[in-house]
Protein backbone atom coordinates (compact mmCIF):
# COMPACT_ATOMS: atom_id res chain seq x y z
CA UNK A 1 0.00 0.00 0.00
CA UNK A 2 1.36 3.52 -0.89
CA UNK A 3 1.56 6.02 1.49
CA UNK A 4 -0.30 9.70 0.96
CA UNK A 5 1.59 11.85 -0.97
CA UNK A 6 2.24 15.11 1.25
CA UNK A 7 2.79 18.67 -0.33
CA UNK A 8 5.54 19.88 1.76
CA UNK A 9 8.23 19.15 -0.45
CA UNK A 10 11.54 21.23 0.10
CA UNK A 11 12.74 24.26 -1.69
CA UNK A 12 14.96 22.59 -3.63
CA UNK A 13 12.01 20.09 -4.75
CA UNK A 14 10.17 22.60 -5.23
CA UNK A 15 12.18 25.08 -7.33
CA UNK A 16 13.02 21.61 -9.79
CA UNK A 17 8.96 20.96 -10.45
CA UNK A 18 8.66 24.67 -10.48
CA UNK A 19 11.39 23.99 -13.63
CA UNK A 20 9.55 21.35 -14.90
CA UNK A 21 6.49 22.92 -15.30
CA UNK A 22 7.91 25.73 -16.87
CA UNK A 23 9.62 23.57 -19.69
CA UNK A 24 6.56 21.52 -20.35
CA UNK A 25 4.16 24.58 -20.26
CA UNK A 26 6.71 25.79 -23.40
CA UNK A 27 6.51 22.26 -25.42
CA UNK A 28 2.78 22.53 -24.73
CA UNK A 29 1.96 25.91 -25.26
CA UNK A 30 -0.29 25.61 -28.48
CA UNK A 31 -2.66 23.31 -27.13
CA UNK A 32 -2.49 24.13 -23.32
CA UNK A 33 -5.54 26.11 -21.92
CA UNK A 34 -5.23 25.95 -18.42
CA UNK A 35 -2.73 24.85 -15.95
CA UNK A 36 -4.60 22.18 -14.52
CA UNK A 37 -3.74 20.47 -17.19
CA UNK A 38 -0.03 19.64 -16.10
CA UNK A 39 -0.74 19.89 -12.46
CA UNK A 40 -3.79 17.29 -12.77
CA UNK A 41 -3.59 15.76 -15.40
CA UNK A 42 0.23 15.33 -16.13
CA UNK A 43 1.17 15.05 -12.49
CA UNK A 44 -1.73 14.07 -10.62
CA UNK A 45 -1.51 16.55 -7.95
CA UNK A 46 -5.07 17.62 -6.23
CA UNK A 47 -6.50 21.12 -6.28
CA UNK A 48 -5.70 21.52 -2.73
CA UNK A 49 -2.05 20.41 -3.09
CA UNK A 50 -1.33 22.46 -6.02
CA UNK A 51 -3.05 26.05 -3.64
CA UNK A 52 -0.01 25.14 -1.51
CA UNK A 53 2.38 24.68 -3.87
CA UNK A 54 1.76 28.24 -5.59
CA UNK A 55 1.77 29.76 -1.62
CA UNK A 56 5.43 28.66 -1.62
CA UNK A 57 8.11 31.58 -2.08
CA UNK A 58 10.28 29.18 -3.86
CA UNK A 59 7.71 28.00 -6.52
CA UNK A 60 5.55 31.44 -7.29
CA UNK A 61 7.66 32.90 -9.61
CA UNK A 62 7.31 29.84 -11.91
CA UNK A 63 3.65 29.63 -11.54
CA UNK A 64 3.63 32.88 -12.43
CA UNK A 65 5.60 32.87 -15.52
CA UNK A 66 3.19 29.90 -16.56
CA UNK A 67 0.54 31.74 -16.12
CA UNK A 68 1.42 34.66 -18.67
CA UNK A 69 2.41 31.72 -21.30
CA UNK A 70 -0.65 30.25 -21.17
CA UNK A 71 -2.56 33.67 -21.07
CA UNK A 72 -0.97 34.95 -24.13
CA UNK A 73 -3.50 32.97 -26.39
CA UNK A 74 -6.40 34.30 -23.88
CA UNK A 75 -5.29 37.87 -25.51
CA UNK A 76 -4.40 36.76 -28.67
CA UNK A 77 -7.65 35.96 -30.34
CA UNK A 78 -6.49 31.99 -29.88
CA UNK A 79 -9.87 31.84 -27.47
CA UNK A 80 -12.80 33.14 -28.35
CA UNK A 81 -12.96 36.41 -26.62
CA UNK A 82 -16.53 35.48 -24.33
CA UNK A 83 -14.50 32.68 -22.67
CA UNK A 84 -11.17 34.57 -22.46
CA UNK A 85 -12.71 37.62 -20.85
CA UNK A 86 -13.90 35.07 -18.18
CA UNK A 87 -10.34 33.98 -17.38
CA UNK A 88 -8.93 37.03 -17.34
CA UNK A 89 -9.20 37.48 -13.84
CA UNK A 90 -7.25 34.24 -13.43
CA UNK A 91 -4.35 34.88 -15.37
CA UNK A 92 -3.90 38.34 -14.75
CA UNK A 93 -4.11 39.50 -10.99
CA UNK A 94 -3.85 43.10 -11.44
CA UNK A 95 -7.05 43.08 -13.58
CA UNK A 96 -8.39 40.81 -10.56
CA UNK A 97 -7.67 43.29 -7.86
CA UNK A 98 -8.91 46.53 -9.77
CA UNK A 99 -12.25 44.53 -10.45
CA UNK A 100 -12.17 43.59 -7.28
CA UNK A 101 -11.66 46.93 -5.84
CA UNK A 102 -13.97 48.44 -8.25
CA UNK A 103 -16.41 46.45 -7.38
CA UNK A 104 -15.78 46.71 -3.55
CA UNK A 105 -16.00 50.72 -4.01
CA UNK A 106 -19.51 50.48 -6.15
CA UNK A 107 -21.04 48.22 -3.31
CA UNK A 108 -19.67 51.17 -0.31
CA UNK A 109 -21.27 53.60 -2.73
CA UNK A 110 -24.76 51.49 -3.41
CA UNK A 111 -24.69 51.01 1.28
CA UNK A 112 -24.12 54.68 1.84
CA UNK A 113 -27.34 55.58 -0.98
CA UNK A 114 -29.36 53.06 0.35
CA UNK A 115 -28.34 54.33 4.29
CA UNK A 116 -29.17 57.81 2.55
CA UNK A 117 -32.49 56.29 1.50
CA UNK A 118 -33.44 55.04 4.78
CA UNK A 119 -32.60 58.35 6.44
CA UNK A 120 -34.67 60.47 4.27
CA UNK A 121 -37.38 57.86 4.34
CA UNK A 122 -37.08 58.20 8.19
CA UNK A 123 -37.52 62.03 8.32
CA UNK A 124 -40.59 61.91 6.06
CA UNK A 125 -42.49 59.32 8.30
CA UNK A 126 -41.21 61.65 10.87
CA UNK A 127 -42.61 64.83 9.53
CA UNK A 128 -46.19 62.80 8.73
CA UNK A 129 -46.36 61.83 11.64
CA UNK A 130 -45.57 65.48 13.20
CA UNK A 131 -48.10 66.71 11.17
CA UNK A 132 -50.62 64.20 11.76
CA UNK A 133 -50.18 65.19 15.40
CA UNK A 134 -50.40 68.67 15.34
CA UNK A 135 -53.64 68.51 13.31
CA UNK A 136 -55.28 66.19 15.87
CA UNK A 137 -58.35 67.67 17.67
CA UNK A 138 -57.79 67.27 21.01
CA UNK A 139 -60.89 64.94 23.25
CA UNK A 140 -62.58 66.78 25.53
Amino acid sequence: MNRPRTTSLSSEDMIALGQEMIKWVKEHEPTIYHLSEWYTVEKMFTYNEWKKFIEKDEFRPYYEQALKIVSKKYLDGTVPPPIAQRWQRIYFGDIRESEDIDAEVDARRKAEALRGNARAEAEEVKKVTDEVQRNRKPIS
